[in-house]
Order: structure tokens, then sequence, then C-alpha cells
């Protein structure tokens, strides 16, 4: 998985307040790892949805790998699982990659 996007921001215990809790915009949160083949899959579909939403969505990852703490103090039990934030509150949950039109029906509610 290429957690490198440059229209995605990784995030971990440290920046998850400031990225996702204090965001001026709704934020999409993908819990994924690098050897999740699903989350593989939803990298593009992420990716374009950030960049077609870039002014009203916040697309962020969390590396369950590298942030196991934060994974759990989330409640996050698979990958991927996906989460909108809307003024530092989880409003919806998702586990499992569902395509992109299911990806975009939960970016939208």
């Amino acid at each position: 998985m290429n957690f490198s996007d440059p229209v995605t921001t990784t995030v971990n215990d440290l920046t998850f307040e400031t990225e996702v809790l204090g965001a001026d915009r709704p934020v999409l949160v993908d819990v994924a790892t690098t050897w999740c083949a699903p989350c593989r899959a939803a990298e593009p579909v992420l990716a374009e949805l950030a960049r077609q939403r870039a002014a009203t969505l916040k697309v962020v990852r969390v590396d369950g790998e590298e942030s196991p703490a934060l994974v759990a103090r989330l409640g996050v039990r698979g990958y991927p699982t996906f989460l909108l934030y809307e003024h530092g509150r989880e409003v919806r949950r998702q586990a499992g990659f569902r395509g992109i039109r299911a990806l975009r029906d939960f970016a939208d509610g």
C-alpha cells in the first residue's frame, strides 16, 4: 500500500487529534495495513475520492501496524475499516471495502 499518496495524510497517535478531531471539514479515516489485500484495493478509490472532494472532505490513513494503540483506541477490529468524523466526532463506521460506489455513499452519508 502506498501510504505516501500526496492527496492523503497518514495519521498516528500524535497527530490524530489535530488532523482528524480538529479538522475544518469532514474526515474519512482509512484504517488499513500494508499486508491487507482489500486495503490495497481501496487505495486508488480513496485517492480519487480525496482528489475529487479535496475542498469538502479530508482523507487520512491510520497504518494499523505503525499505530496499534490508536487502532485499539478507535475500537477497530479488522482491516480495512472506514470511519467518518464530523466536527471532531465519529458519525459513521464501515468495516470492509465494498467497492467505489459504497465508499462514495459512505462518505456522503
